[in-house]
């Protein structure tokens, strides 16, 4: 591991902990072990489109059911719906239903979901491609705790705790077992690596897949003396052959900056990944990934 990188990651490490112990609202924030909380839970139903397809806007269907999971008691939920403007990056939210009976199932066309917003935010001649709309959830403990977001990596990638519909085209990538690498042309990892990695579809999407660790392996050579963890999961989001990192707030792991945006090539079977590592301020890291 370089001089450099050790030097930003004891910063880091000192600077989370001291965060920790002088910021932090542990009753707003679900822990890792949810025994002791509760999440929302969101489940695209069978007859779901994934999509806001674009190629054809008439058979976008949004169906899913939201739950909870945890082993307290829950009041209630409250569901937000927030719409991303993927040109201007305006982000507008609204309350979209409380709920306290679950599971509970909804199902909207896009004429419902577009009447849900102003027609200055959005309306279908306005939507273009990358726009997204997202399903997420408030929770109300019956012990009075409202938890509104602040998941761990571990539950970001394991819980379906949002639901994101994007404009996009139907995804053809195939899951399973890819070979990664990252050439650490930014001299963050301290040396490039190499590592097998699996890439599934995460469940009931149209163009979402969860790719095990998208660092190909950086961190389990730089940092596991810190306490990272080795696998840094990551959902990205196929758009129209377009590969962003997607997924909640919440995680470290965003997409590139800018036009720093991946691809999928079918003939070589090659998908290419940019991303960030917010808390640790690295903006331009890559990862490639090629089906074995």
């Amino acid at each position: 591991m370089s001089m450099k990188n050790q030097i930003r990651y004891i910063a880091v490490l000192v600077l989370t902990v001291f965060s920790a112990m002088s910021c932090e609202d542990s009753s707003k924030n679900p822990l890792p072990g949810y025994s002791r909380s509760a999440i929302p839970v969101f489940t695209p139903n069978e007859d779901d489109s994934g999509i806001i397809n674009l190629l054809d806007l008439s058979e976008t269907n949004l169906s899913f059911a939201v739950a909870t999971d945890g082993r307290v008691e829950v009041e209630h939920v409250d569901v937000y719906l927030t719409y991303t403007n993927n040109v201007t990056k305006d982000v507008d939210s609204i309350m979209f239903e409380t709920i306290s009976t679950f599971p509970a199932n909804f199902t909207l066309t896009l004429d419902q979901l577009l009447d849900l917003f102003d027609p200055e935010v959005v309306t279908q001649d306005s939507l273009s491609i990358g726009d997204a709309f997202t399903f997420g959830g408030y929770v109300l403990l019956a012990d009075g705790r409202y938890l509104t977001g602040g998941y761990s990596p571990s539950v970001v990638a394991n819980e379906p705790v949002t639901l994101n519909y994007n404009v996009a085209c139907p995804s053809d990538i195939p899951v399973g077992s890819y070979t990664a690498t990252q050439a650490d042309e930014d001299e963050w990892f301290g040396s490039a690596t190499t590592k097998q990695v699996t890439i599934t579809k995460v469940n009931g999407t149209a163009n979402q897949y969860l790719i095990s660790d998208v660092s190909a392996g950086g961190y389990a050579f730089c940092c596991l003396a810190f306490n990272y963890k080795a696998d840094q999961p990551a959902i990205i989001s196929d758009i129209c052959n377009t590969i962003i990192v997607t997924g909640p707030s919440s995680s470290q792991i965003v997409t590139g900056p800018g036009d720093m945006q991946g691809s999928w090539d079918p003939e070589t079977q090659t998908l290419t990944v940019y991303y960030q590592d917010t808390l640790n301020g690295s903006d331009d890291l890559k990862s490639v990934f090629v089906k074995n």
